[in-house]
């Protein structure tokens, strides 16, 4: 006797044994399988790992290497340009030119090139050596152009031609203060060469402080004011022989003053078509030599300028005698005719302002 329905549920039951089993199976082989695929991996990375250990070691040791190398050389140098440095000969740039023909015309021909080339020395000791060998002769002859240089170009001329009333100290700036009733004047007070080049002689002025001073390193006295040309000069003559102050002609200083080896026409560049002087003022006379006759002096002039214009001047001079030998100082102002003429313009009320403060301490 059969029995079917058993049968069929132990084979269903027989089958899904089974397969649970290789299920089982199936899992245990595939984490077998991960594990194996993990410690691959594992092993994989602590080899990465380990290389890459050893190429940092490899760089590191590389670099060290590097630093020796770049510390030696370093050193190298340095001791190089200690070398250098304490060697006593010194550098030249200078070019070689004696293989350059200096013969030509007139047996000049390249022999200035040659000087020139051979000169020419791009060291820096080379200037230092050069800049000792002229300071001093700079110096000297700085002192010489300003002091010694116009006494001898004095001593080449007349006396009695009108020249600059030299400082005794032109090195220096002179003394300045605030005068006037608004305090717009400067008072000068300077020392001068006394006369016949010996000693000193005090002198004083005033004039507007806006005005420039110029030929500041000849060792003259000038101001000058830059709106309309207005100027002032502090000059020495001397008289002729016998003559004196307070007998002189008039005539003799518009002679003086504007001869053309002066310093009005020489050294200034102005060129005179005409002057005269038009009158002469005795302020204080000294018959018996107890103190400096003291005249003042009106001249009018006229002046040519480089585009051959015409243009009208007048001038204001007050002359001391500080000594019986003739010696004259004097404070010369010069201004536009236009504006003198009218006597109560600015202009001619500074310029004779200007005169009127002019003092000799003798």
């Amino acid at each position: 006797m059969k029995f079917p329905v058993l049968t069929t549920i132990t084979t269903m039951y027989l089958t899904t044994t089974c397969n649970a089993f290789c299920f089982h199976q199936q899992r245990k082989v595939s984490s077998c399988a991960n594990n194996r695929v993990n410690i691959a991996a594992n092993e994989k990375l602590s080899s990465n790992d380990g290389d890459d250990n050893v190429n940092n070691n490899n760089k590191n040791m590389k670099l060290a290497e590097n630093r020796r190398t770049f510390l030696a050389a370093t050193g190298s140098l340095v001791s190089s340009f200690a070398v250098v440095l304490s060697s006593p000969q010194l550098a030249s740039a200078g070019i070689d030119v004696s293989g350059l023909r200096s013969d030509g015309v007139s047996g000049g021909g390249n022999s200035i090139l040659k000087q020139q080339l051979k000169e020419f020395d791009g060291s820096a000791s080379a200037r230092v050596n050069q800049i000792k060998e002229i300071s001093p002769s700079t110096g000297t002859t700085a002192a010489s152009r300003k002091i010694n240089i116009p006494l001898a170009v004095e001593e080449e001329i007349d006396s009695k031609i009108t020249t600059w009333l030299y400082r005794t100290n032109p090195t220096m700036s002179p003394r300045l203060s605030r005068a006037g009733s608004l305090r717009n004047m400067f008072r000068c007070d300077d020392q001068v060469v006394g006369p016949n080049g010996s000693g000193s002689v005090g002198i004083s002025f005033e004039f507007p402080s806006d005005w420039l001073q110029l030929d500041k390193f000849l060792g003259g006295i000038s101001y000058v004011d830059q709106r309309d040309g207005a100027r002032l000069y502090v000059l020495k003559t001397k008289l002729p022989d016998g003559e004196r102050l307070s007998t002189i002609p008039k005539s003799f200083f518009g002679e003086s003053i504007f001869d053309s080896k002066g310093t009005i026409v020489k050294s200034q560049g102005i060129e005179i078509d005409e002057y005269k002087v038009s009158s002469a003022t005795t302020i204080s006379e000294c018959p018996e030599n107890s103190c400096a006759t003291h005249k003042r002096y009106k001249i009018k002039y006229s002046t040519v300028t480089g585009n051959g214009l015409r243009v009208e001047r007048r001038a204001l001079v007050d002359a001391y005698e500080v000594s019986t030998n003739g010696d004259i100082y004097m404070m010369m102002t010069s201004s536009n005719a236009i504006k003198f003429e009218n006597k109560d313009s600015p202009e001619r009320q500074t310029v004779e302002a200007i005169v009127d403060s002019f003092r000799i301490n003798v």
